[in-house]
């Protein structure tokens, strides 16, 4: 580093600043990377003023703070005026002793008043906080009731923490009933909703009358538009239609909101192809647009690393490569940067290519003395359940973590855990890694430049790019680009988002049309509406056994419906049956269920679902699901894995991803809302044959429940928001043989309990 240079450039920036001439994202670029560069050299009492100084004028004095972390010891002995006035200033930011906020994040604070309707759309850069500017925002307008809405259970489950757990959160714990699960059996005075957005909807249609919420705020907000991301899960799981439902309920005509995303672009007036339906959207819903995506926090270096054998990164990171051949360099590189002592996420295009390149650098040996002693507990516990042989267990021995949407989801969030304390080296991942996980790597190594098959979308790569470097972490994240076409996708031109159900030319679905203004419906559309309201009209089904399931379209609720109506006394028989087998004992009577599948059968979109029903067994009588279910309730996610290997002859990392696929997507997105559907249409029709209650009718709720949670009581299906072994839920769900369960626990799964029983005990 030449000092002097860099710190005449910096102050060339400040001063050019406060001319007007360089806009503040601009000088917060300037001003992170001179912090990185110095944070290694010698610093005395003027330099620590200057930095403070620095700090403070470019508004985050948190870039000031971080030099503890790099041994510096941040003490003045002496304060002159500038110190002072940095001082006075930061104090500004300051929303409580241990918390502060950056100038940025203040700016947003600043635009919620009290007695106003406050509404928002913000897109911001990964690094720029934007969940801690939430909490921040229900502390300061002292919000009733609050919902928090996030895309996955891990991130749920990541908040919930955060607010139970963490002292610098005390204030929501202490002054908020928290509540996780759609069905709410007591309010407190203020409450403090996390869900997603399907467990957003079904806590609406059980319980909205109950409570009216003051703020909302969902996040990853641009799951609105599919055609926006490359994401064949959400797609297939039809997640969109929740984000838009979710988005709908939310904002009711006095609720605050805040929608958030990072790197979201927007269609400008008058540039070619303009799509207008967002900025409807926006309008309609008197939401203002809050643009931060050029704020990058941390700053990113990009290198697009080809075929030269030889690459100096910068200062610190020199590469030198053996080979021209990807899997040879992508070694070379970990090799270099286990040397300078830091860590790396390798960005995947596909789960198989994730376990691919994990078994090659396992197989390569370069990291065979890697210490794992301090997490052999969590080895142990795999090896027991899922056997040392997974390609999971064996990159981990490795220092190696491997992330992707078909490992466990209480194994991901160990492996994040033990990637962001430093006790592995390189984690290969997919797009799964930019669900709004936190990982603080300095480093991202990107093999592809495709999501699976197809091409990243600009959006797409940034997301991706936005995991090298974490705010109060590093100044600066590194993104490694190894031989592929992503810094193309870093420089494409941006595509703006759009909203549906404010475009009159894009073709909508039936649920969509019950939800987008007439003006921008066709007169097809409102031919259609018209026709459903007459066929429900005829089979005398309310309103309210509409609204339940509202992904599911109504024209699919009534084939199911007449399609009970025309059962026999054999299948009504059949389905009884089960409904007691289910109360009884939760397992499946095999001949009633699959009386139902072939109900649902004609509704079913899903193409993995359909080959499920389908496909029938060996006597070609029974589904296949129908055995994969029996499996999964009777033993639970390990039980449905070793049906794969003994009874179809799949390895071990094939069963896992295949079970995993089962219990994550198929169960949980698809077979619970189909089967849901079912359970009302037929809780309905039993009530009006049989002149009872809708209520008083039994049908198969319980099995939805299972499925939705993994679990029935309370207790258990927190245990299991939270991401816990499966023995540690099942500890939860039994009253009677607690004792016994967890005597058999293995040290891992007692670390584990004893984490989140003080939580769960609370609140029993």
């Amino acid at each position: 580093m030449d000092r002097r240079k860099e710190t005449a450039d910096v102050i060339i920036g400040l001063n050019q600043y406060h001319r007007g001439t360089l806009a503040d994202h601009e000088l917060v670029r300037v001003v992170c990377t001179y912090f990185d560069q110095i944070k290694a050299e010698t610093l005395g009492q003027a330099d620590l003023s200057f930095l403070r100084y620095l700090a403070n004028a470019v508004g985050i004095p948190h870039f000031y703070d971080l030099l503890e972390s790099f041994g510096k010891v941040l003490s003045h002995e002496e304060h002159n005026l500038n110190t002072l006035s940095s001082m006075l200033y930061e104090s500004t930011l300051h929303t409580s002793e241990e918390n502060k906020v950056h100038r940025y994040q203040y700016q947003i604070l600043d635009l919620f008043r009290p007695g106003a309707l406050n509404r928002f759309f913000l897109s911001a850069s990964t690094s720029f906080g934007k969940t801690h500017v939430v909490f921040e925002l229900i502390k300061k307008m002292e919000y009733e009731n609050v919902v928090l809405i996030f895309p996955t259970i891990a991130l749920l489950s990541e908040n919930l923490e955060k607010v139970l757990s963490d002292e610098r959160y005390s204030y929501f714990k202490e002054s908020y009933a928290v509540h996780t699960l759609s069905e709410v059996e007591e309010f407190g005075e203020r409450n403090l909703f996390i869900f997603t957005p399907e467990r957003f909807l079904s806590f609406i249609e059980k319980q909205e009358q109950h409570i009216d919420f003051d703020f909302a705020f969902i996040d990853e907000v641009y799951k609105i538009d599919n055609d926006y991301i490359i994401d064949e899960e959400v797609r297939e799981n039809e997640r969109d239609v929740a984000y838009r439902l979710a988005v709908f309920y939310s904002l009711k005509d006095d609720v605050d909101g805040l929608l958030a995303g990072p790197y979201i672009d927007f269609s400008k007036i008058g540039s070619k192809g303009y799509n207008g339906s967002f900025d409807a959207f926006l309008r309609a819903n008197r939401i203002q647009l809050i643009d931060f995506n050029d704020y990058e926090i941390v700053n990113k270096s990009y290198k697009d690393i080809k075929s030269a054998m030889s690459v100096n990164v910068d200062e610190a990171l020199s590469l030198k490569f053996t080979s021209t051949n990807k899997t040879q360099r992508l070694e070379d590189m970990v090799k270099s940067l286990l040397g300078i002592g830091e860590n790396a996420i390798v960005y995947c295009a596909s789960r198989s290519g994730a376990e691919s390149y994990a078994k090659t650098l396992i197989d390569s040996g370069i990291l065979a003395q890697h210490d794992s002693s301090e997490y052999d507990d969590f080895l142990n516990h795999i090896a027991r359940f899922f056997g040392e042989d997974w390609v999971v267990h064996r990159a981990l021995k490795n220092g190696i973590g491997i992330h992707h949407g078909l490992v466990p989801k209480y194994i991901q969030k160990e492996i994040i855990h033990l990637f962001n304390r430093s006790k592995l080296v390189v984690l290969f991942s997919t797009t799964t890694i930019t669900e709004g996980v936190n990982t603080s790597a300095k480093n991202l190594i990107v093999l592809h430049s495709k999501k699976g098959k197809k091409d990243l979308k600009k959006f797409d790569a940034k997301n991706i790019a936005g995991r090298a470097g974490r705010f109060l972490y590093h100044y600066s994240g590194r993104v490694l680009v190894l031989q592929n076409d992503f810094m193309k996708k870093i420089n494409a031109e941006p595509e703006g988002i759009k909203h549906k159900n404010y475009d009159p030319s894009s073709p909508k679905d039936e649920i969509d049309l019950y939800y987008t203004p007439q003006e921008y419906l066709q007169d097809g559309d409102r031919i259609k509406l018209s026709d459903i309201a007459a066929a429900q009209q005829a089979r005398g089904i309310p309103d309210e056994i509409f609204n339940l399931y509202k992904v599911i379209s109504r024209i699919d609720k009534i084939t199911i419906y007449d399609a009970i109506q025309d059962l026999g006394p054999a299948d009504l028989a059949a389905i009884g049956a089960l409904i007691r087998r289910l109360n009884y004992q939760l397992d499946i009577d095999s001949d009633g269920f699959q009386v139902i599948l072939d109900v649902i059968l004609p509704i079913v979109k899903n193409q993995k679902l359909r080959f499920l029903i389908e496909r029938k067994d060996r006597n070609d009588k029974y589904s296949i699901l129908t055995h994969f279910l029996h499996f999964y309730l009777v033993g639970g996610f390990i039980s449905s894995m070793e049906y794969k290997i003994n009874f179809q002859g799949k390895s071990k990392d094939d069963a896992i991803k295949e079970t995993a696929e089962f219990v994550y997507n198929t169960l949980k997105y698809q077979v619970v809302k189909y089967l849901g559907v079912f359970n009302i249409m037929y809780k309905f029709s039993q009530s009006k044959k049989l002149n009872v209650p809708f209520e008083q009718v039994l049908g198969i709720d319980r099995l939805l429940i299972k499925l939705e949670y993994n679990a029935l009581t309370e207790s258990g299906r927190m245990a299991s928001d939270y991401g816990v072994p499966a023995s540690v839920v099942n500890y939860y769900e039994s009253e009677d043989n607690r004792a016994a369960i967890r005597a058999a626990f293995d040290s891992y799964e007692t670390f584990i309990f004893n984490k989140i029983s003080s939580i769960i005990d609370k609140r029993e």
